[in-house]
C-alpha cells in the first residue's frame, strides 16, 4: 500500500481537492440529467469533499502520514472554512 501512494501521487490528489474547492466558489451551475438535477456547488461542497477527507484520515492512519489527518479534516469542513472566510473578507 505504501508503494502504492506515493508523494508525487499524495500531492497530486490534494491538488486535485484544490482545484475542486475553487471550482466550486468560482463556478455554480445545474449539473441535470434526465429528471435529476444537481447544483456543482452542493455537490462538491457535501457529497465529494467530505468522502474525500474521510478517505484521507483513513489513509492517514494507513500510512501514518500524520499530516494527511489535517487535508482530511479541511476537507470535512470545506463549507464552513468558505462560509467563515466570506464572512470574514466581505463582512456580514
Amino acid at each position: 500500500m505504501a508503494k502504492f501512494l506515493t508523494d508525487k501521487k499524495l500531492a497530486g490528489s490534494i491538488l486535485l481537492v484544490i482545484l475542486l474547492w475553487i471550482s466550486a466558489i468560482l463556478w455554480n451551475f445545474d449539473i441535470s440529467i434526465g429528471k435529476f438535477n444537481i447544483n456543482w456547488l452542493y455537490f462538491v461542497f457535501f457529497k465529494l469533499l467530505p468522502a474525500l477527507g474521510i478517505l484521507y484520515i483513513f489513509l492517514a492512519f494507513l500510512l501514518k502520514k500524520w499530516w494527511l489527518i489535517l487535508i482530511g479534516l479541511a476537507c470535512l469542513f470545506s463549507f464552513f472554512i468558505s462560509m467563515f472566510l466570506g464572512y470574514l473578507f466581505l463582512g456580514p
